[in-house]
Order: structure tokens, then C-alpha cells, then sequence
């Protein structure tokens, strides 16, 4: 044996309860330190996978996210402490992933993922998890894994609920699943989230990404699993590939599915805590609260309350216009293309909603 290939005293000691394992061994445990995985986003589902990805001595972690540690972050993603407010989610990560395995090696990208970087991002890595909650980085990172043919694990949360699928180069794909953008998708910040729902799918995927990487058998492998935590209940769906595909026929080069949406309709009409403030100070608008009746009595900025699902461009309240917020900015968004589409210029969202207004003021 090389003596590149042994262990040092200190990994035989925190390995030796993983090494025992006759599906591991001595041969897996090293095929484990050979190993790099990219993980794409350090939030709810990225930090619980990346804890036991180090703990278990994956040698090479790579951790890209663009945010930064936030309050409302603390409830699920149980790596940062208060102290790390404001600080980059990945470097904040990395550091404490270093602290507690000096063994490994763990790189921070304080970026989101994007057309200029995934290529080289993916290409070095053995296998990718997804760990974000945005649909466009998912087809971004499914159309990258298929040009350089790289296997990489889907997980997706939605209030109690969650999703996991192992995608590989030869089977079925993220497009296959999901051709086009999915409508009315809600964030953890929009819907809401238990801590925990987050915290067992990204459990799931580092069990998963260890069991390929040791290449042992994978039920993620071609299906979709689909685990419910108030029925406590998971199931599996077989995915079958799509000749049709436009991602699997073209080997990842084809065009990206568009966002749905309002997007380019409402670009101008978000505005950050600042000018939200300013607006308000000139009385531009009604203040309107789109959130549920429950949420606004639990906390609000003032104003009156309409559901969104309530909400009408006939209302007499907005005739003079109207200045939305909710919890992230995603239902107030929704607000905004309801009463432009009626004809009414004067809407305007809270950019990053409550939760972006109480960070910019300290959350006095």
C-alpha cells in the first residue's frame, strides 16, 4: 500500500466506528477522503448535509452560496450561531466545518451559482447536491451535470413536506421531471417551514451522496422520493427518462426553461426598505399587507390587511395606489402583477419583505 493511502492515528480514531462497517471498510473510508462534492447552497437542507459529509471524512467539500447568515436563518440551520449574522453563509460554514475535521479540505464560494461559474464548479466535482429553493439554479445545475456527466441529488422542502431524487447521467433528468418552471412556487421565507423538514432532507441527502460514493445501493437512484413528516409517510415514484427531453437529447446544451412569472413586468416596481420608508413618507400609497390574517395579527408594519387570495384592483382602498409587503416579498410581488395587469401603475413590493425591512432597521 502506498503510504499516501494510510491513515493517520487521528483518522483511524474518528473513522473506526464507520471502518467497521463491512460495506465500508478500509477501502471505502479512503475512497470517501478521494472524494469531492459540491454542495449549492449553505441553508436548510446545505448545512445538515455538509455536517455529516465532513463528520464521515468526505475529503473535498465545495460550498457556493451568495447569502449571508440572517436572524430568521437560525431556527433550521443549525451550523451558525448569533454571532454569525451578516457574515457570507458559505466562508461562515466552511470555518466551522474546518474547525471540526482538520482532515479535510473545504472550499467557500461567497457567490451565487451562475452561467459563468457552474461549469467549472461541476466539472471538478464527483457528485453535486442541490440544496437551494430556486428552480432556476436547479435547471442551471441539471443542464451542467449532463455536459460533463456528473451525478447530483435534488432535495426540495415545502412547509411539511419534502422531495429527493438522484439524478445521474444515464437516467432521467431534473427537465424530465419538471419541463417547465413549476407556477406558483413559494420560498421557505413565503410558506413557511418546520426546522426540522429541512434538517431530514438534507439528512437523506448525505446518506444518499455517501452510499454512491461508496457505491452501494441508492433508493433515490431513478425515482422521486416523497417523504410527508405530519403522516410520517414516504413514498417513491418511479422517473422514467423523456425522449422529448430537450436537456437529455441535447446533452445539457440546450436552451434553458424561461421564469414564469412577472418578473420583467414588475422590475420596477420592488423597492428596498429605503425607498419603501420614502414612499410611505410622500403617502404614495395605501400600505397593504398581503399576508394572511393570522400573520398580520402576529406581527405587522401597520396598514390594512388583504389576503392576497382576497385581493381585488377594484378595491376603493387602492385607488390612490398601494404599497405591498408580506413576509419575503414573494406574495407582495404576486400584488403588484394582479393591479398592473388591471392598469394600475401605482403598486409598488417591498423588496425582500418584512423580513428584509427588520434587517435594514436591526429589527427595531
Amino acid at each position: 500500500m502506498a503510504a499516501e493511502d494510510a491513515f493517520s492515528a487521528r483518522e483511524w480514531l474518528r473513522y473506526a466506528r464507520q471502518v467497521q462497517l463491512p460495506e465500508v471498510g478500509p477501502a471505502g473510508q479512503r475512497r470517501l477522503r478521494g472524494a469531492r462534492v459540491l454542495i449549492v447552497g449553505a441553508g436548510g437542507l446545505g448545512v445538515p448535509a455538509a455536517l455529516y459529509l465532513a463528520g464521515a471524512g468526505v475529503g473535498g467539500l465545495t460550498l457556493v452560496d451568495g447569502d449571508a447568515v440572517a436572524v430568521s436563518n437560525l431556527h433550521r440551520q443549525v451550523l451558525y450561531a448569533e454571532t454569525d449574522v451578516g457574515a457570507d453563509k458559505a466562508g461562515a460554514a466552511a470555518r466551522q466545518l474546518q474547525a471540526r475535521n482538520a482532515d479535510i479540505d473545504v472550499r467557500a464560494l461567497a457567490a451565487p451559482l451562475a452561467a459563468d461559474n457552474v461549469d467549472g464548479l461541476v466539472s471538478e466535482a464527483d457528485l453535486v447536491l442541490d440544496c437551494t429553493d430556486q428552480m432556476a439554479v436547479r435547471y442551471l445545475l441539471n443542464a451542467a451535470c449532463r455536459r460533463h456527466a456528473k451525478p447530483w441529488l435534488f432535495a426540495a422542502v415545502d412547509r411539511f413536506a419534502g422531495q429527493l431524487a438522484l439524478f445521474e447521467p444515464d437516467g432521467a433528468c431534473f427537465q424530465c421531471l419538471y419541463p417547465d418552471h413549476p407556477q406558483g412556487l413559494l420560498d421557505c421565507a413565503a410558506a413557511g417551514v418546520l426546522g426540522v423538514v429541512p434538517g431530514l432532507l438534507g439528512l437523506l441527502q448525505a446518506g444518499e451522496a455517501l452510499k454512491l460514493l461508496l457505491d452501494l445501493p441508492t433508493p433515490s437512484r431513478n425515482h422521486l422520493l416523497l417523504w410527508d413528516a405530519l403522516g410520517l409517510e414516504l413514498r417513491r415514484l418511479r422517473l422514467r427518462r423523456e425522449p422529448t427531453c430537450p436537456c437529455c437529447s441535447t446533452g445539457g446544451r440546450a436552451e434553458l426553461p424561461p421564469a414564469p412569472g412577472c418578473a420583467a413586468a414588475v422590475a420596477d416596481g420592488e423597492l428596498t426598505p429605503a425607498e419603501f420608508a420614502a414612499a410611505l413618507e410622500r403617502g404614495e400609497g395605501a400600505l397593504v399587507d398581503v399576508r394572511s390574517a393570522a400573520e398580520f395579527a402576529a406581527f405587522n408594519l401597520g396598514g390594512v390587511n388583504i389576503p392576497l387570495d382576497q385581493l381585488s384592483a377594484d378595491d376603493p382602498c387602492l385607488a390612490a395606489g398601494a404599497l405591498f409587503v408580506c413576509q419575503s416579498g414573494v406574495r407582495s410581488r404576486r400584488a403588484v402583477e394582479r393591479l398592473r395587469a388591471a392598469g394600475c401603475e401605482s403598486a409598488f413590493s417591498l423588496r425582500g419583505g418584512i423580513l428584509a425591512w427588520l434587517t435594514a432597521s436591526d429589527g427595531s
